[in-house]
């Protein structure tokens, strides 16, 4: 089974902003330009991530020159396409300034350091500190994100993605009483399931609620003995997509589902149903539904996000193969 995304829980996104923080300051003192720079760069990436809930294409699509700072207030970031903005109609995102763990304040010291004028936000420093000009590859983001987190100190920092900075500020806007219209508006979502995805995943039904009021009513049943119990059998899910061009100067659909094969879908055990490659039979052990669940929320944003990468519309669905759910 594919591993989830982990969310970026507060404490370690403190943890990694103070270690990054540091990490920066012993480098500038020893004269390593390069890796003060890298830090500042990493430090920036994560705090405006994670309280803005930016997806890793649209952390990558910043641009300098689009991004005003108001000192004690916050900073406005316009980006000219987000994967929820189809009619391409432009997006002001407003990042507010805090009093910890700052997004404005690391964005500013980053763009200080590297004395950035205009151009992508996010690059890459070699080890003689130069900057390059080009904003960083989206693929490059995740192995980013996992080394920066590594240095912090963070177990396991491999399960963390880009989702999970989105999927961490989502969980704590639901855990701090903000409504689904309030998420929506914040992080830019056009569309309420999606939204509805992170809000209340603990307990979406209240099933857990009810259920543990009727255990104390229930009728004990010895449990099976563990030897000889037949594993469940795996959830058999099928996957319908479409990809199409949104731009005459788009690198095509066939490379996009080259990707979305080879990264999306092989976890999955990904087998193509059809020559067009337009539905897929895919296999998950069997998780609980809230699992299941994030399993395919992550997914799809992961086959959005190569879509986007590649100028392409993407109209993608799960299904269960024997059972009534579907996601979309």
């Amino acid at each position: 089974m594919e591993k989830r995304a982990e969310p970026l829980l507060l404490a370690q996104l403190s943890k990694v902003l103070d270690w990054h923080e540091e990490a920066a300051t012993a480098a500038r003192t020893r004269g390593d330009r390069g890796g003060e720079l890298r830090h500042r760069r990493d430090r920036a990436l994560v705090a405006l991530g994670f309280w803005r809930g930016f997806r890793g294409d649209e952390l990558i699509h910043l641009q300098v020159e689009h991004i005003h700072i108001v000192p004690g207030q916050g900073m406005t970031c316009f980006l000219s396409h987000t994967k929820g903005d189809r009619q391409n109609q432009c997006t002001t995102f407003k990042v507010p300034a805090l009093s910890r763990c700052c997004p404005v304040a690391a964005t500013e010291s980053w763009i200080a350091a590297a004395e950035l004028t205009d151009g992508p936000l996010i690059r890459r420093v070699d080890c003689w500190a130069a900057i390059s000009p080009e904003p960083m590859h989206p693929n490059s983001l995740i192995r980013l994100l996992r080394r920066a987190f590594a240095q912090a100190g963070l177990p396991t920092p491999e399960v963390y993605s880009g989702h999970s900075m989105r999927r961490r500020f989502a969980a704590w806007a639901d855990a701090n009483n903000w409504n689904v219209k309030e998420l929506m508006d914040y992080v830019g979502w056009k569309d309420i399931k999606s939204a509805m995805r992170y809000l209340s995943g603990s307990d979406p039904f209240s099933r857990d609620k009810i259920e543990s009021s009727l255990a104390s009513t229930a009728v004990a049943v010895p449990a099976p003995v563990a030897s000889g119990v037949p594993e469940p059998p795996p959830h058999m899910l099928e996957l319908a997509l479409l990809l199409s061009l949104f731009t005459p100067r788009g690198r095509g659909p066939i490379k996009a589902r080259r990707i979305i094969e080879e990264i999306c879908l092989a976890p999955f055990g990904g087998l193509r149903l059809d020559a067009e490659g337009t539905r897929y039979r895919l296999t998950i052990g069997s998780p609980d539904p809230e699992t299941l669940d994030e399993a395919i929320a992550v997914l799809l944003d992961e086959m959005y996000r190569v879509a986007d990468n590649h100028r392409c519309f993407l109209e993608a669905s799960v299904r269960e193969v024997d059972g009534p759910r579907r996601w979309d």
